[in-house]
């Protein structure tokens, strides 16, 4: 089997991405049976989630059950699992004897299965006995196959780093895919299948710590291989257009934004996708969302389960049943009837205040009495979530979560969670109080933009130390520094970028105020005079001098060969040279040319798909131009290049 970059038929995919629509336009003929791929579509099962609570611990099973039996009754073709089928990385004997009774009982059958692999099922099926597709097994009767990447709760472990979906795809119940047993790079070829006139190509990628695929990206390591020729169509003419190709891609990280390496933003995903499945956030959003710059969707099944008691779990789980014709697809959300009821509520005690009369008398026996009644209604809230299924549980998860400013108001949680002990299934921590910090108002400090303006647009800042310090020395006649040098603060954070030290801002900001302290107890000035003496503070010790101080004193910054004292001290004798970035000496790659380093300076970098040829160059490729100028097998490859 052979792949290429699909940058062929980049500007007709955006086209075709564009335009992507659910079926409803296409004729009775066309969507028949043996055209259209049905696929039940989950995440986050977490089966074994709390199975010792002796109310709660079959909330899981009951779940996936269900979901198990809604494949059935659609009729799909397989079942896509988006990580975290399990709750724990090794789970226990209870867990994995009930997930393979179910498996065992839902998928085997004498059903023929209409789904055809094409691509190397050897690479594809990671621990697979037969090197194939459980259903294409003669020693197993499948009826709906299982396909699965990991999560994050049941990643490879221990000795062997095995995972426990490598036994259950050893066992033949689940197509284990995805998986990567080489971290230093990721290389996603998909998993190619074709029922009719329509071809599936699936990607996975199985939970990479979101710090670890931060660096990958970085540095070039994420490829998305895509199909070229691959077989006949049905009526043996050789299938070559990409739009022949629905690429669909499960994922197992984080979505909402935690922090610049603690989760993968949507946009650096490649844009001949169709449609992206994203596990491990657990509230459900399971409409698909257009990527409004990349042009596929997106849908987030959510959990079956709720594993916290927050305000995303309370949300209405469902799965998705998704029929996939051509480019075309539907994404039908099923709810599930099986999920224990919950309800969640949030309440600012202060706006309560002058009606509870919380400034006189005891607080917290008017609190306590206000969250009892306000618990009675969620209790009825959630008797309307009960579906009449039958195995659906009875009794109720409530969260009352109250928001105070003075303890005052506090009472015994665990005491309040008893009165419910018969009418909720989590009595020990109905209530949650959570401290509103209050918070000063003190004189706004507004970023000077003019300032940042100049910093951005000069020729000889072409790094973050660099635009620290001049974004300072710029605004340094509207928001002076009291205590610290600029160059304080670029050398702060050369150290936090450049050389990865992380006691860096800490040792920094403890010595100067350590010297600061030294030089007001020595001098000794009046409450009006300390700002003044500040100023005399900065004027007297140069930033230089004081970190040397502190490098002397032991400190755990690592030193290199040019500090960036001297980098801004000799910058307007050296002529600037081609940026190499922060990772050139670990063998980031080529260096950046003036132009790019001077672009970098403008804003933030963004990350973008680009693509990688056999050929090295000294500039970075466009997907036009590689295609233009060069006839290599080339793949799509993720970076955090703003060139």
């Amino acid at each position: 089997m052979t792949f290429r970059g699909s940058c062929d038929g980049e500007i007709g995919r955006k086209i075709l991405c564009a335009k992507l629509s659910t079926m409803d336009g296409t004729t009775t003929a066309e969507q028949d049976a043996d055209n259209v791929i049905r696929i039940l579509v989950a995440t986050d099962n977490h089966l074994g989630y709390g199975e010792k609570d002796a109310v709660r611990g079959e909330d899981s099973f009951t779940a996936f059950e269900e979901i198990l039996e809604l494949a059935v009754s659609e009729d799909v073709d397989m079942i896509l699992l988006g990580g975290d089928l399990f709750h724990d990385a090794v789970p226990s004997q209870n867990t994995l004897h009930k997930c393979i009774e179910l498996l065992r009982r839902y998928t085997f059958g004498d059903r023929p299965v209409s789904l055809e692999i094409l691509s190397d099922q050897g690479q594809c099926f990671h621990n697979a006995v037969n090197q194939s597709v459980n259903y294409e097994d003669p020693n197993l009767n499948i009826a709906i196959p299982v396909f699965s990447i990991h999560g994050n709760h049941d990643d490879p472990s221990g000795f062997g780093r095995l995972s426990s979906l490598d036994l259950l795809s050893t066992s033949g119940l689940v197509n284990y895919f995805g998986r990567w047993t080489d971290l230093t790079q990721v290389e996603i070829s998909p998993v190619l299948m074709r029922k009719g006139v329509s071809q599936l190509a699936l990607y996975g990628l199985s939970h990479i710590h979101d710090g670890r695929l931060a660096r990958l990206i970085k540095d070039f390591k994420v490829k998305f291989n895509c199909p070229e020729t691959v077989a006949n169509d049905a009526d043996g003419n050789e299938s070559k257009e990409e739009e022949d190709w629905f690429h669909l891609l499960v994922v197992h990280q984080n979505r909402a934004d935690r922090g610049p390496k603690n989760y993968l933003p949507e946009d650096l995903l490649p844009s001949f996708l169709h449609l992206v499945i994203w596990g491990h956030e657990h509230d459900c959003r399971i409409e698909p969302e257009e990527n409004a710059k990349k042009r596929f969707y997106v849908s987030q099944p959510g959990s079956s389960v709720p594993t916290s008691l927050s305000e995303g779990e309370a949300k209405k789980k469902h799965v998705g049943l998704l029929e996939i014709y051509k480019g075309k697809f539907k994404l039908k959300p099923l709810p599930l009837e099986t999920v224990r009821p919950f309800v969640f509520e949030s309440v600012v005690l202060n706006d309560h205040a002058e009606e509870l009369g919380l400034a006189e008398g005891d607080a917290s026996t008017k609190v306590f009495k206000f969250a009892k009644e306000r618990v009675e209604a969620m209790i009825e809230r959630a008797a309307a979530q009960h579906t009449g299924h039958p195995k659906q549980p009875t009794l109720p998860l409530i969260r009352l979560r109250l928001l105070y400013t003075d303890e005052s108001c506090m009472f015994n949680a665990i005491r309040f969670g008893e009165t419910f002990s018969t009418r909720v299934a989590n009595v020990q921590d109905v209530v949650q109080f959570s401290k509103v910090v209050k918070r000063t108002k003190t004189e706004a400090v507004n970023l000077d933009k003019e300032a940042l303006r100049r910093a951005l647009e000069a020729d000889n800042a072409t790094r973050v130390e660099e635009l620290v310090d001049r974004y300072f020395e710029e605004a340094k006649s509207n928001k002076p520094l009291k205590l610290f040098h600029s160059k304080a603060l670029a050398e702060m954070t050369y150290r936090l970028l450049e050389q990865r030290d992380a006691d860096a801002a800490e040792n920094i900001v403890k010595f100067y105020k350590e010297k600061a302290v030294d030089h007001l107890l020595e001098a000794m000035p009046n409450d009006e005079n300390i700002e003044d003496e500040l100023l005399s503070f900065r004027a007297r010790h140069k930033h230089g001098d004081l970190l040397k101080m502190l490098d002397a004193q032991g400190s755990k910054v690592k030193k290199e060969e040019h500090s960036i004292s001297e980098l801004v001290g000799s910058a307007a004798n050296v002529p600037i040279a081609p940026a190499t970035g922060r990772g050139a000496a670990k063998g980031r790659g080529t260096a950046r040319t003036r132009a790019a380093s001077t672009a970098a300076t403008r804003g933030k970098a963004q990350l973008n798909v680009t693509v990688s040829s056999t050929r090295t160059s000294g500039r970075q490729q466009t997907l036009l131009s590689s295609v233009m100028g060069s006839r290599n097998t080339a793949s799509y490859v993720i970076s955090d290049d703003s060139d």
